[in-house]
């Protein structure tokens, strides 16, 4: 019978320990974009799934391609990229709300789940995102107008995330 030695394991504990943070970080870092300060943290990434126009109290399913979006954050800021064309870009909005969403259970009941809300102005577009662990909800009101657009998309494991989107 073999039997191992506690220093032994705990070696190989540890060794293992640093190859796969090492591994994720690697992950992680092959997609993380360029400019990126370090005090960002990747929170997901998310498949687009649904996008509505909600106007004049009727909702309408809008055509989508694949897309996929890389959230990172600062604990202050939450930045949502998409690459097009092997070109990063991003979308910055301002945390408002980090002590969690309520979320509609199939029952009806709201429930509380952590996740973060925030909001951007820019060009006179309000923009409000939440995100959490499962989800992503972006709601557009441009400017003058009774149009809303809804965006959802669902978490995906980063292994399934491609550069190419």
């Amino acid at each position: 019978m073999c039997v191992a030695r506690p220093s032994l394991v705990i070696a190989l504990s540890s060794i293992a320990s640093v190859l796969l943070a090492a591994w994720a970080s690697a992950a992680e870092g092959s997609d993380r974009p360029d400019k990126l300060a370090e005090s960002y943290r990747l929170i997901g990434h998310y498949q687009l799934v649904s996008k509505l126009r909600v106007e004049n109290s009727q909702a309408e399913a809008v055509v989508i391609s694949p897309l996929r979006y890389r959230v990172y954050s600062d604990g202050m800021e939450i930045r949502v990229y998409v690459r097009s064309s092997d070109e990063d870009s991003y979308t910055a909005y301002n945390i408002y709300r980090a002590d969690g969403i309520g979320v509609a259970k199939s029952s009806g009941e709201l429930e509380m789940v952590a996740g973060v809300q925030a909001f951007n102005t820019e060009g006179k577009m309000l923009r409000q995102i939440s995100v959490t662990r499962n989800s992503l909800t972006m709601v557009k009101t441009p400017p003058r107008s009774h149009r809303v657009i809804i965006t959802r998309a669902k978490a995906i494991p980063v292994s399934d995330n491609t550069t190419g989107q």
